[in-house]
Formats: structure tokens, sequence, C-alpha cells
């Protein structure tokens, strides 16, 4: 069946346009031209030309019946489908098919969808689309509940407060080159085929990968608001570093190995600060942004070792990292992406070779060297507000709950004010009938005025929006809902200062202490499962 309906014949119906339309009018009118005259010089019909003329109409309406809900009604499932996206929950193309379904069933509107399923037919969903360009269909992003929590304006209105304080009062301003931002990402030694280009009808499209699932191996990143790039560090799982490792890798970049993991400990980020940070900051206070991840904070000699050196540690608040971390913004989506296509293109140049650490300096290199750009770490700290300062460039649809719960407060005052509106007319309505009732019966005969009762309210007029509301309502993530235990939550802070690391100090044996119990008794009940 096809989705839209195409004339077999040579004449087309409606060529013309609204503009078109109006100035033939407004020449015949003017009598500068004739209809038939007017009718060739602007490309318009004659008959359609005298017809639109006598009835001062310009309007271009659609050819053909209108489509089965009606432009109303699509305009309120529009509506309904950008609430729910405000709210992160947008809904598939099932969704909106079941929805246009159940919407018609309940408005009585006779239509021809199947009622064996449950859902308008996909033609109607293709031409939906078409009538609201307003709407396309994306691929929606993965947002944890924290994520969608922590993104709140009062902490990173905090956190705004506190760089804005910084930035002041370490006279920071116009020194884009002492303001950094530190991170680190995971690179697997794999690559990834992607979308190709095959034959139609294909099933089943073999793309050669190096392996299942390759190594991870964690990357460092540093930059500063001027664009320059520290040279990357990176961290591998084993004890024994071969110089084969950084062959091919960035000049200056460094390889540490980690016999527990590849991921970044206290005891590396230390390494790192001493390695690759302090000899390449410039001279003076730095400010050095970065998540409240623990091997970030938890290292009270690092702490000490940094206010030695002028280095100032602002840790972001928790969960905020994809708004507010400038490498998470603008790079490592890049550096990935690079480094996907490099593994690519070497699995290509060297079929049945197998991706190892030999190679990964040298893919990381030209993958470094593609994303570790000026124009990307500039726009990265312009994007979160940094540099320059401007709270105001964190866009609205960033605070998702709030964002959503703003929209469904301003909806619930809306509808409140439209049905005291409905309520104030029925009452004037039932007054002048009891008023005409009573003029009916006789001047002469006194009647007591009808009351209405207090209890008795209008019947509510049940809506398309209020039926979508009934048909698919709009979840409402809150802090109460989200009873996963989670790690305490931490605001935006100042590292290096005195009460901080003193604080940290009091803490750090204790933490030690229960570390040592937890160790104790894991090897405890190894023993005895023994």
């Amino acid at each position: 069946m096809p989705t839209r309906y195409k004339r077999t014949g040579t004449c087309s119906r409606a060529s013309w346009t609204e503009q078109q339309l109006s100035k033939a009018i407004k020449a015949v009118n003017e009598n500068r031209l004739g209809v038939n005259e007017a009718a060739r010089a602007f490309g318009v019909p004659a008959t359609t030309l005298r017809r639109r003329k006598s009835k001062n109409n310009t309007r271009k309406g659609p050819l053909g019946p209108s489509s089965t809900l009606g432009d109303d009604v699509e305009a309120k499932i529009v509506k309904h489908i950008i609430k729910l996206q405000k709210n992160g929950f947008a809904p598939t193309r099932t969704d909106v098919r079941a929805m246009a379904f159940k919407l018609a069933e309940q408005l009585g509107i006779k239509h021809r969808f199947n009622k064996e399923s449950g859902l308008a037919g996909f033609p109607w969903l293709q031409l939906f689309m078409q009538r609201n360009p307003t709407l396309s269909v994306r691929k929606a992003e993965g947002v944890s509940i924290n994520r969608a929590l922590g993104m709140n304006r009062k902490d990173v209105d905090g956190y705004f407060k506190l760089l804005e304080q910084i930035i002041t009062e370490n006279s920071l301003i116009g020194k884009p080159g002492h303001i950094f931002n530190m991170d680190e990402t995971g690179l697997q030694l794999n690559n990834k085929p992607g979308h190709v280009i095959a034959k139609k009808g294909s099933k089943n499209i073999a793309g050669i990968s190096s392996g299942e699932k390759g190594e991870t191996i964690t990357v460092i990143s540093c930059c500063n608001a001027e664009g320059v790039f520290i040279p990357p560090t990176c961290v591998m799982k084993g004890k024994i570093k071969k110089p084969e490792f950084e062959d091919g890798m960035p000049p200056g970049s460094l390889v540490y190995m980690s016999q527990k993991s590849a991921y970044v400990n206290s005891e590396i980020f230390f390494q790192w600060l001493r390695d690759q940070f302090v000899p390449r900051k410039p001279i003076g206070v730095v400010l050095l942004l970065l998540d409240g991840h623990a091997s970030h904070c938890s290292n009270v000699e690092m702490l000490e070792y940094c206010v030695e050196h002028d280095i100032i540690l602002l840790c972001l608040p928790s969960h905020t990292t994809q708004f507010l971390q400038p490498l998470d913004r603008s790079f490592f989506k890049s550096l990935k992406l690079n480094d996907y296509s490099a593994c690519n293109l070497y699995i290509k140049n060297n079929p049945g070779r197998k991706l190892t650490r030999l190679q990964f300096g040298q893919l990381l290199g030209d993958a470094w060297n593609k994303s570790a750009t000026v124009n990307n770490a500039a726009s990265a700290f312009r994007a979160t507000g940094i540099v320059p300062f401007n709270p105001l460039a964190i866009p609205d649809y960033a605070f998702l709950t709030e964002h959503a719960n703003v929209d469904i407060h301003e909806t619930e005052v809306q509808n409140e004010a439209a049905m005291e509106v409905q309520n104030e007319a029925a009452m004037e309505v039932q007054n002048e009938a009891a008023m005409e009732e009573q003029n009916e019966v006789g001047m002469e005969e006194q009647h007591e005025p009808r009351a209405e009762s207090p209890n008795k309210k209008t019947p509510e007029k049940c809506t398309p929006g209020k039926m979508l509301d009934n048909i698919s309502p709009v979840p409402v993530v809150s802090a109460s809902m989200n009873s996963v235990r989670r790690r305490g939550k931490h605001l935006a802070e100042i590292l290096t200062e005195s009460q901080t690391i003193v604080e940290k100090k009091i803490k750090q044996p204790r933490e030690h202490k229960e570390r040592g119990k937890k160790q104790r008794q894991l090897r405890s009940n190894l023993k005895s499962s023994r």
C-alpha cells in the first residue's frame, strides 16, 4: 500500500503559491491586468483566480481529505510528545502509534487502524511526521537517575558562585592559560565497524573486528582554556612496562602500569601531577577543575603538594560532569570516534592481525592529533560557561527534571484557570435560565432565587489533551523515588582549602582502618569457602 498517492497525469494541481495568488489578485484589483493576463503572468489558473478573487481568499489549503485525527488533535499529540521528551521519557514510534489508536477510539473518530494490534498504521506515522516537521526520529542518549537528579539549579548555581569567587580573588580574569580541566576516559583496543553500505535486503552484514572485546586502557587528558593540551598519560594493567608501548604517541606522553586494574587511583593521579602537570604549569596560581572521584581528593599528601605549587583544585558537583566538565562536552567524543576510525583503518590495512598494546601508541597518536585542537578546547570551556565566565551557558534542557516539572506545573495552572472560566460561564447561563423561568411565572408571584447546591460541580469536559494524559501519563522523576543506595552526594568544593585538608587528615586513618578490616574479612571468607 503506497503511503502517498501520486497523480499519473501530466497536469499538476495547486502548483502555485499564496504569494503568486496575492500578486495576481492585486494586479486585477488595480486594473493593471485582466484575469487571463494575470493568470498567465503569475502562473495561477484563471478559474482559480476568479473564484479566489470573488471570495477574497488567498489561503492555500491541503488537497484531498483531511487526516484521520484532524489537525487540532494532531497538534495535541505533538504537544504531548514534547512534554514527554522534556521529562526524559520521549515516546518511541510504536508508542505514538498506540497513542493515536487509543485516542481515536476514545474520541469516537472513524478510522482504519488495526484493532487487533491496537496500533495506527506505519504509513499514518510517516504522514504524521511529514505534517509536523517540528518532530523527528532521534536516538536517545541514556541518562542515569543520579545524573537526572544531580543536575539541578541549586547545585549548579552554587558551583558558579564558587568559581567566580576563585577567579576574582586569585586574579584569573583574562588569564585563560591558568585555568585547566583534567579528566580520564577509557579507550578500547578494538574496532567498531559501524554503519556501512551494503546490498539492499541483506539480513546479516559481517564486519571483521580485532576481538569480541578489547582491552580497556585509561587515557588521562588535560588542557587549558587557551587550547593548550598536556601530553596524554596512559594507564595499562600489568607490572612490566615495555618501551614499545610509547611508540607513536604524542611527544611527552607517558605510560603507567598498574597491577590491579587500568583505573586511575590516588597514587597514579599524584604521580601524574608531579610528572606531567607541574613541570608544564605557568608561573603563578592556576585553577584545576576535576570531578569528585576518590582518586582526586582522598590523598592528603597530594593536596598539600598542590598548595605548595599554587594549584587550586576545584571539585565539580556530583553527577554534573556531562554539562559542567569541558573535556566531556567537546573532546572525549571526538577522541573516541577518531580512535575507532584509526582502529578500523589498521584492521583493513593489516588483515588477520589483532590490535595489541604495541599498536595502541600509534593509534592514539593519530586520534590525538585530530582531536586535541585549539578550537575543541576553547569551545569546551565556552560551552561550560567557564571562559568567558557565563553561568547562562548551561541550557535549560540540562536541568531535566526541573524543566519538566515547571512545564507540568504551568499546564496544571492553565487547566485550573480554564476550568474556573468554564465554571463561571456555566453559572452565568444557569442564573440567566433561572431568571427567565421566574419572569414566565409572573411578576406578581415572588419566588425565592434558586440557590445552587455548594457540592454540585460542573461536569468536567474531557478534551483530547486530558485523554492523552490518561493514555500516556507523564512520568516525573523525584529524589524520593530513587531508592537505590548511593554514596554521599557532594557539592562543589575547593579541595586545597586548609579546612578541607584538616578534615581529610582526621578521616584518613579511620578510612584506612575500615578498608583493612574489609580486606581481612574478605580473606577470611575466601579461606572458609575453600
